[in-house]
């Protein structure tokens, strides 16, 4: 059974009291015994030997007359015990009963007393059934005279002392036990606060608090429970803190991180891992075969909790490229993280083709170049060959300017070497300059332009050299692939905005009647160094960047380009500018 501390104490107090009230009884009462038994063995010495006196004093007396007569006078039993140990004489046995007495020369005062010493004893007497004190001393002709006396009055006053003690103790145990209980409860009240409140802290609440007054132990115990509560709730809350930063950070990571138990469970995933593996829900539990079946992975996770570290190995998921690392834990399971890699290894794909494009696109004219360079040294050749080679070293030279060009201008954008400078430029004006820098060609195919810009769409806020490019780099690809005679058309148009999106735009769009794009190659068309019809372009001088350059100048601006094209029919470049906010145009849109 368990007792409480209270009870404990109570039963403690009373098992103390009650010991001191049974010895207290006990011993009093053997003192108080041994204290009258000495009393009367004192009287009861004095009255023997007084009783010797008279006994010698009349010794033609038969010894049962003279036992009597002792008797009487003393008021004690007197009994005379002839030197064999025969009962002679007895004042409390008739006559005729002493022939039945036993032989008391075995009794323990009786020997004693025929040595010649005065003999004691104390024991029930088996001739009257009482406990009694004899004594007894030698007297004439070897006999022995004894005196008894009962200890039954003796015994009745250490009884009724003792049941006097036991009665005080009893109402002593009852007080004391009633001040022990309250005591107890007092003194254990305190701990059991303590131990509530320690209860409190032992299931997370670390806000209790002991709160007492008391200034001893027990205060002491309360105050180091406090302190000791405060410093736990301080750590716990850096704790807490560090782990939450942990989590946010770990939250936070494009990579991918997923913790698994010794079983390979998960433990924590974060939210790049359920996007990376298209985990729905708490993956919390998952076994590996369930994040994914692919082999790599499962032997990654086998790897991982065999207690390998892995080094960065690559993964397949979904057509992603993962870099994957791993790390056991000390504690039994593993970490493993997932780095993307599929937009670097795509942008490593574009930079092989893009050197493989560049590289064949500077080779092409410069083979041209030395092929007839090393012909040009021959001094035989004739004058009109010669003139003819060296127009075909000029045109390949300055195709190669323009691809070097294009490159650098392409670079310069793409690294943030270009920045727009806008302003309010005429769609129209800028149009007609760069129209007269292809003039030239656009005579050789005999074609020509024809703008239609309404005046509420004139205006523009654009960097005018991007814009001028912009329009060079179109009207040059239309009048690559326009028929002889054929045309060029250039219009805009007001275009709603979004509803997040408080400006007006104006789209633009260029569109010429040539040999038009085949639908499959729309998509592509505005990458670098990508041709429809790479052979025709080559032939008339493109260098396959135009486009790109175009795209990235508008999206510049913050505006959209996009095609349309039929095959045999044409194509449309269509791109948005944004309006002057203080212009009149902007007002004319949004009204």
């Amino acid at each position: 059974m368990h007792l409480r501390a209270d009870q404990k104490l109570f039963l403690t107090y009373l098992a103390v009291i009650a010991a001191v009230v049974a010895a207290l009884t006990l011993g009093v009462g053997t003192l108080l015994r041994r204290h009258m038994t000495e009393m009367q063995a004192g009287d009861l010495r004095r009255e023997l030997l007084l009783a010797r006196s008279l006994y010698e004093s009349h010794p033609a007396a038969q010894p049962d007359s003279i036992a009597d007569w002792l008797g009487s006078i003393a008021d004690r039993r007197v009994t005379v015990v002839a030197p064999d140990g025969r009962v002679i004489g007895d004042s409390e046995v008739p006559d005729a009963g002493l022939a039945s007495l036993e032989n008391h020369g075995g009794r323990p005062e009786i020997r004693t007393a025929l040595q010649g010493r005065m003999g004691r004893a104390v024991r029930l007497s088996t001739s009257v059934g009482n406990r009694e004190l004899y004594m007894a001393v030698p007297a004439f002709g070897g006999r022995v005279i004894r005196l008894a006396v009962p200890l039954d009055e003796v015994y009745a006053t250490v009884r009724r002392v003792q049941r006097g003690i036991f009665s005080v103790g009893v109402i002593a145990l009852v007080l004391t036990g009633l001040l022990s209980f309250g005591f107890s409860i007092a003194v254990t009240r305190p701990l059991r606060q303590l131990a509530g409140v320690a209860r409190s802290m032992a299931a997370g609440d670390l806000t209790q608090r002991a709160r007492t007054r008391h200034r001893d132990e027990v205060g002491e115990l309360a105050e180091a429970l406090d302190t000791l509560a405060g410093e736990l709730q301080r750590r716990l809350g850096q704790l807490e803190g560090e782990r939450a930063e942990m989590q946010a950070l770990i939250d936070a990571m494009d990579e991918a991180v997923i913790a698994v138990d010794a079983r390979g469970r998960v433990r924590r995933a974060n939210p790049a891992a359920r996007r990376i593996f298209s985990l729905s829900g708490d993956p919390r539990g998952l076994a590996p075969q369930e994040i994914t079946r692919r082999k790599p992975f499962l032997e990654l996770v086998k790897r991982a909790l065999d207690g390998a570290p892995i080094s960065p190995t690559e993964l397949m998921q979904d057509g992603r490229h993962l870099l994957a690392t791993a790390q056991p834990l000390p504690t039994g399971g593993a970490v493993m993280v997932f780095l993307d890699v599929s937009v670097l290894r795509r942008l490593e794909d574009v930079r092989r083709d893009f050197v493989a494009n560049a590289s064949h696109e500077l080779k092409t004219p410069l083979t041209a170049i030395r092929g007839f360079a090393e012909t040009l040294l021959d001094p035989h050749l004739p004058p009109e060959l010669r003139a003819q080679f060296t127009q075909t070293v000029k045109a390949n030279a300055d195709r190669l300017q323009r691809i070097v060009d294009d490159l650098l201008d392409l670079s310069r954008i793409e690294t943030g070497g270009w920045r727009v400078e806008p302003e309010i430029v005429s769609i129209p004006e800028i149009a007609g300059e760069a129209w007269g820098t292809v003039e030239a060609a656009a005579e050789a195919r005999e074609a020509r332009v024809e703008v239609r810009v309404p005046p509420e769409c004139e205006f523009v806020d654009a960097d005018p050299s991007a814009l001028r490019q912009i329009f060079i780099n179109l009207f040059g690809n239309s009048l690559r692939y326009i028929p002889q005679g054929g045309e060029v058309e250039l219009s805009a148009r007001g275009v709603a905005s979004g509803a997040d999106d408080p400006r007006a735009w104006v789209e633009i769009a260029v569109r010429d009647n040539g040999a038009g794009i085949p639908s499959a190659h729309l998509p592509r068309i505005f990458e670098r160094f990508y041709r429809a019809d790479a052979a025709r372009s080559r032939e008339e001088g493109g260098t396959g960047l135009g486009l790109a350059i175009v795209k990235h100048l508008v999206e510049g601006h913050g505006g959209t380009i996009q095609a349309e094209s039929e095959f045999g029919r044409g194509t449309t470049i269509r791109f948005t500018l944004p309006v002057p906010e203080d212009s009149e145009n902007a007002l004319h849109l949004e009204a």
